[in-house]
């Protein structure tokens, strides 16, 4: 067996242009995007229209209703591809936003992380970057994309790993009865303005939120369901400290969200922590708990939401100089997650 090299190829050389050339070859080659994002995607529409401007790819995530937005890009990235994304985004109500170029210039990957931390959660920004490369050695004609992730969703690993499971032939029977439910709630959620997404097929749903590094978010987990506020801003010493400030409200909050027990979760094995409310029992296979199950959730949302709020807003700040987490702690037995 012979060991060789990849070398890289000039992306000229195997579609001479972006619009006429890249962009269809994607549009029939879904399945290369899926590769990158971890999640299976179908592209089904080229050039749409959105008000006077063209959008280069349209798509859904297989297994749900979801929209996906390409806008591919030769050469660096600019501000006017930047400008274009938002204009795409704010005309098709995307639930994933990708910007594929040859080269990723550090201000467009930092606006595109300040874009996930920053705006509905709903919505998910990705940057990726787009090359060629052949076997040295091997046919001058015989090549293969290079598709690279050099931006995503702090999330999107769980998120990727739990909506992989629909498959390219769609949906599994429970990924179509947690679409089924979240439906359900989804109805109750808008009403209150906590969400305007469509509902996943996953085993959870992160909700919207206006605070940079803080999600309300509801699940079923392996035992029961999950009521909670997942803090996230980056940084793991920063998580802990939000959340250590919300624990020193613990009587106060306790008092306000009624008979649950709040847990505070420092998460020593992840960089997010939480403050969450837990309800043992229910499954996602049993349809006659929903609507008990619903009223749960939606009520310990409404209580949890209204007791932050009353006893001083979501936490803000960084930790002062020689802070020490409560993490340091042995923490409590947790309830294993889907």
């Amino acid at each position: 067996m012979q060991i060789s090299k990849l070398v890289p190829v000039d992306i000229r050389q195997v579609w001479p242009t972006e619009p006429h050339h890249f962009t269809p070859w994607l549009l029939e080659n879904s399945a290369a995007l899926s590769d990158v994002l971890g999640v299976q995607v179908k592209l089904d529409e080229r050039e749409h229209r959105v008000g006077n401007f063209a959008l280069d790819l349209k798509g859904r995530v297989v297994g749900s209703d979801q929209i996906v937005i390409v806008e591919n890009q030769f050469g660096s990235t600019d501000h006017t591809h930047l400008g274009q994304i938002m204009t795409y985004a704010g005309g098709t109500n995307p639930a994933v936003v990708v910007w594929m170029a040859e080269i990723f210039r550090e201000e467009h990957r930092a606006a595109l992380d300040w874009l996930n931390t920053n705006t509905n959660t709903d919505i998910k920004f990705f940057g990726i970057s787009l090359g060629a490369v052949r076997m040295e050695g091997a046919d001058q004609n015989l090549v293969a994309p290079r598709l690279e992730l050099v931006c995503a969703p702090n999330d999107w690993e769980k998120l990727a790993r739990q909506d992989a499971v629909a498959g390219a032939a769609g949906a599994t029977p429970r990924n179509e009865l947690y679409k089924r439910f979240w439906t359900k709630f989804g109805e109750v959620a808008r009403t209150r303005g906590w969400t305007t997404g469509t509902a996943p097929a996953a085993n959870w749903w992160s909700l919207s939120t206006t605070t940079p590094g803080h999600t309300w978010s509801v699940s079923y987990m392996i035992g029961g369901c999950r009521s909670e506020l997942y803090i996230d801003t980056g940084d793991k010493r920063r998580n802990e400290y939000l959340l250590a400030l919300l624990q020193e409200r613990e009587p106060d909050l306790s008092a306000r969200v009624g008979p649950e027990e709040l847990r505070f979760e420092y998460l020593p094995d992840k960089r997010a922590c939480r403050l969450e409310m837990r309800r043992v029992g229910p499954v996602i296979t049993d349809e006659e708990q929903w609507d008990d199950v619903l009223d749960w959730l939606v009520g310990t949302q409404e209580r949890l939401r209204a007791a932050v709020q009353a006893t001083g807003g979501l936490p803000a700040g960084e930790p002062p100089e020689g802070w020490v987490s409560p993490a340091a702690e042995p923490e409590a037995p947790g309830v294993p997650e889907l």
